[in-house]
């Protein structure tokens, strides 16, 4: 099992300064959220996500990035509060915990995945690269102790992998990661080639060692004999670079490429009086190696003045001559220290910087060569090398926070993510809207959406969408696109189909939806309603129009292609409407306000919300809505649902977009008697919905919708709901049983 102690002293012992209290204060806070709980490895998930810490250890984890991780796991657990964790913990914290819980939702859905759209929100949502790291560490553990894991679950976890994982790593240039889940996804992905090439460059070392070994030695003592101190290293390339590059040139076996394996010249690092790296001694150095041995033209490449797309510098070139066999080409790297580093660590080199920066405060500069050369000093380890380098650049970095503003990403900010109920991934630009959502989902989700639940919440139309949220669409198949949609929706495709909805009306559709909406306006401004003749439009901007021409001007209204707004201010200047206006709200369009005897309203009053029942509501005191009367819900600011009077004064002053259609539930027999059910059941997306839909159906109203209560591995909720006899309590049992996921149905006596 990890020990958490032995852990941080490893972390120390890099140079990292940790507030080892704050980090017991986590795990303590952690192991108490957790218990019970069990990683899909069977490790007890706070064991698990020390394992995930001491995976970060080469990254050279800060207090910060370990706590997070050590929480990580807490937004799947019961009862989470993310205030709480900002309270004991801080805003940073609290802020990569919240990311990593959203994170954990994305799933790869089989013939549905957008792997583009998976890899942009995995960046989006990890603003902050320790995220990155947290969840790279996370998935290279899972992927190391993969025997630990479901068999069923480990050719998919490889190919999300390196669908998402590996070019991630790659384009924070972390190489040694990318290598390792490379070779970790191929060994599963593709075991017989693998095993092939394994024995084949096992064969390849015993033949091959003693010439790298060779190489190394001839290149290092030239380089010296030319007054150039470098670090040379020979290394073989890792396994599935091989195998993709045998494939790519249709190869068999390792005899048939040359090159294998590299030699890297690391030279120290050289930072200029302006403070940027100069980089003369290495092409210096290149300039003296093809002076000795032949290059091969075509293999030169300079990522040093243009980097690659992730950061990457380095002179490649190929020799021939130095190899035993002289007409065998050696590849050769040529690179300073620090892009070594950054080539090994990617970002995570910035934590690196950092710890070894603050180390050098407390080095005595007169005996720096001393320490350099003590293998047993265990605070510098395979570092010491960067120290010389990294002194130099202490007047570019003054203090800890300029490093840490290199660990923010500043990427698709004009781009948003976000989730179906089911982990689909959704890419819209920024500002999108349910309405966006839902026809980005399908073309018939958004003609016929009525309602969004964003984060289980009711939220308008036009609400605006965040990464990260979770986005379920209310439908009704009696429901289609409303014009005013066009004045929010963001994305093309929305507009475009909005547009071809109305396009595609008949004429006479046409004519009658925009008669409507004229009529609409018409009252509201308290004029006369069109007659047979719409006669108000025989004269029209200068001009007389025959009855045909009123009709079309008609039908163009009511198939958008020209604003009603514009049509009356030609005829009356300036249009005022009512802040309820109908043609405002799409939802308010589609719903006849009831009229019946005004009764005193209740909060057992059953109440259609934009057609839906079971939404959670209160009255307003300001109006104080009396059953009968025309009313409209507001969603508030904090997202839960008022009822208002249609005609209540205090609606003028707020955002139009947040009022949706309201009305009573007329149909309801006033007989009816409250009943008490509790539910078995095990939990799922979209099981709520379910349940109300299957009560709905039968007319019955939800008095009270109960707190869950766990149960093992069960849910236990308990419903009061009225019915007005026995055989509606009885049928409308039998189909609450039918729901998936529902073990048992009850009534509580």
């Amino acid at each position: 099992m990890p020990n958490l102690e032995n852990i941080l002293d490893k972390v120390m012992s890099l140079g990292s300064s940790l507030n080892r209290e704050k980090i017991k204060k986590a795990y303590e806070y952690a192991e108490s959220a957790y218990r019970g709980r069990f990683h899909v490895s069977g490790d007890r998930f706070i064991d698990h996500c020390l394992y995930v810490v001491e995976t970060m250890i080469d990254f050279h984890p800060r207090e910060l990035s370990i706590i997070a991780a050590i929480l990580q796991g807490l937004p799947e657990s019961p009862n989470f509060d993310l205030a709480d964790v900002e309270k004991q913990f801080g805003p940073d914290v609290a802020g990569l915990v919240s990311a990593l819980g959203i994170l954990s939702k994305v799933k790869i859905v089989p013939q549905k995945a957008d792997v583009d759209s998976l890899r942009k929100m995995f960046l989006a949502m990890a603003q902050d690269l320790r995220v990155v790291m947290i969840k790279l560490a996370d998935r290279l553990l899972d992927l190391r102790q993969v025997e630990k894991l479901p068999a069923g679950m480990r050719k998919s976890m490889a190919r999300e992998t390196m669908d998402i994982y590996v070019p991630i790593a790659s384009r924070m240039g972390i190489y040694k990661v990318k290598v390792e889940l490379e070779d970790l996804c191929f060994k599963l992905l593709f075991p017989k080639p693998y095993e092939v090439l394994m024995s084949q460059l096992y064969d390849y070392k015993l033949k091959r060692g003693r010439d790298i070994e060779e190489i190394k030695k001839d290149l290092k003592s030239y380089l010296r004999a030319q007054g150039v101190d470098a670090i040379v290293e020979g290394r073989i390339k890792n396994l599935y670079s091989i195998y993709r590059k045998l494939k790519l040139k249709s190869h068999t076996t390792l005899e048939d490429i040359f090159d294998v394996f590299a030699m890297r010249v690391i030279l120290p690092t050289k930072i200029e009086a302006d403070g940027k790296e100069q980089f003369d001694h290495l092409y210096a150095t290149l300039g003296l190696i093809h002076n000795k041995w032949k290059p091969l033209v075509n293999r030169f490449k300079d990522y040093v003045a243009v980097p690659k797309a992730n950061g990457y510098q380095s002179l490649h070139t190929a020799v021939v001559g130095l190899a035993p066999l002289s007409s065998q080409a050696t590849e050769i790297q040529i690179r300073s220290q620090k892009m070594h580093d950054e080539a090994e660590f990617g970002v995570a080199s910035h934590w690196i910087y950092e710890d070894l920066k603050k180390v050098l405060g407390k080095v005595n500069r007169e005996h720096l060569e001393e320490v350099m050369r003590d293998p047993k000093n265990t605070v510098f380890g395979k570092y010491v090398s960067w120290i010389d380098a990294l002194s130099k650049m202490q007047r570019d970095v003054r203090n800890g926070s300029e490093f840490m503003e290199v660990l923010k990403l500043d990427v698709f900010n004009d781009r948003i993510f976000v989730l179906t109920p089911g982990g689909e991934v959704k890419d819209l630009p920024f500002g999108a809207t349910p309405v966006d959502f839902a026809y980005a989902v399908h073309t018939d989700i958004g003609h016929r959406c009525i309602l969004a639940k964003v984060n289980g919440t009711v939220a308008p139309l036009n609400y605006k969408l965040k990464s990260g949220d979770v986005v379920e669409i209310i439908t009704d198949n009696k429901s289609h696109p409303n014009l005013h949609w066009l004045s929010f929706v963001t994305t093309a495709a929305a507009k475009a189909k909005i547009k071809a909805y109305f396009r595609g009306l008949d004429q006479e559709r046409s004519f009658r939806e925009g008669k409507e909406i004229i009529n609409k306006y018409m009252a509201m401004m308290k004029k006369p309603l069109l007659d047979d003749e719409l006669s108000i439009f025989r004269e029209y901007d200068g001009k007389r129009l025959s009855f045909k021409e009123r009709q079309q001007l008609v039908e163009e209204i009511g198939s958008g292609s020209v604003l009603v707004k514009t049509v009356l201010r030609k005829l009356f200047g300036r249009v005022s409407t009512s802040p309820v206006s109908a043609i405002e709200n799409p939802l308010l369009s589609r719903t006849i306000l009831p009229k019946s005897v005004k009764v005193k309203a209740s909060e057992n009053d059953g109440v259609f919300i934009a057609g839906e029942k079971g939404v959670p509501y209160k009255f307003a005191q300001c109006c104080r809505p009396v059953k009968g009367q025309p009313i409209v819900a507001y969603v508030t600011r904090g997202n839960s649902v008022t009822i208002h009077l249609a005609t209540c004064k205090v609606l003028r002053d707020v955002d139009q977009q947040r009022i949706i259609a309201a009305s009573w539930d007329i149909e309801r027999d006033l007989r009816r008697f409250p009943v008490k059910v509790m539910l078995r059941m095990r939990d799922r997306n979209g099981l709520i919905r379910d349940i109300v839909e299957s009560i709905s159906a039968f007319g019955v109203n939800i008095i009270e919708f109960g707190i869950e209560q766990v149960q093992g591995a069960e849910i236990v909720r308990e419903l009061t709901i009225e019915v007005s006899d026995n055989d509606q309590f009885q049928n409308m049992l039998e189909k609450l049983r039918r729901v998936r996921d529902i073990y048992d149905v009850s009534r509580v006596a």
